[in-house]
């Protein structure tokens, strides 16, 4: 068995329960990229960012997905130091850039919309801060029936 950790993405690393891709599509903010739609969401804890992937049939057969998955695993492997703490990211690659995804294209696509992502990223932790801050004033409920 070869030993993997150098290569390795763990659990804590990973977007892994539906209910957090739920949480992130309803009130994240999405970035469009060319060759996916990036999701962002904030979190309540400062952990590191976390990758959720989701690619649909409308993409490939199954080994055009799984290579979209690698690639963007490989991806945010070498990003993750750029990327902000805290934040949840879910990418969706498109149908129309699955025959010229390769690791460089990217790799420089991402770096060109690093500035982007952040200043969404940042805004969202913000955002998420102020909420918790502010006290909710939420109407009071009435009796249960």
């Amino acid at each position: 068995m070869k030993d993997g950790s150098a290569q390795a993405f763990p659990k804590d690393r990973r977007v892994r329960k539906r209910r957090e891709f739920l949480h992130i599509q309803e009130n994240g903010s999405r970035v469009t990229l060319p060759s996916a739609i990036v999701l962002l969401a904030a979190r309540s804890d400062d952990g590191p960012a976390r990758l959720g992937i989701t690619v649909t049939r409308k993409f490939g057969n199954a080994v055009a997905r799984n290579r979209a998955k690698r690639l963007f695993r490989e991806l945010f492997r070498r990003v993750s130091a750029l990327l902000p703490n805290g934040v949840d990211f879910v990418v969706i690659p498109k149908t129309s850039a699955a025959t010229v995804l390769s690791l460089t294209g990217l790799y420089d696509e991402w770096m060109r919309a690093a500035g982007l992502l952040g200043a969404r990223a940042d805004s969202l932790r913000r955002a998420l801060a102020n909420a918790a801050s502010t006290p909710q004033t939420g109407k009071p409920r009435g009796p249960r029936r």
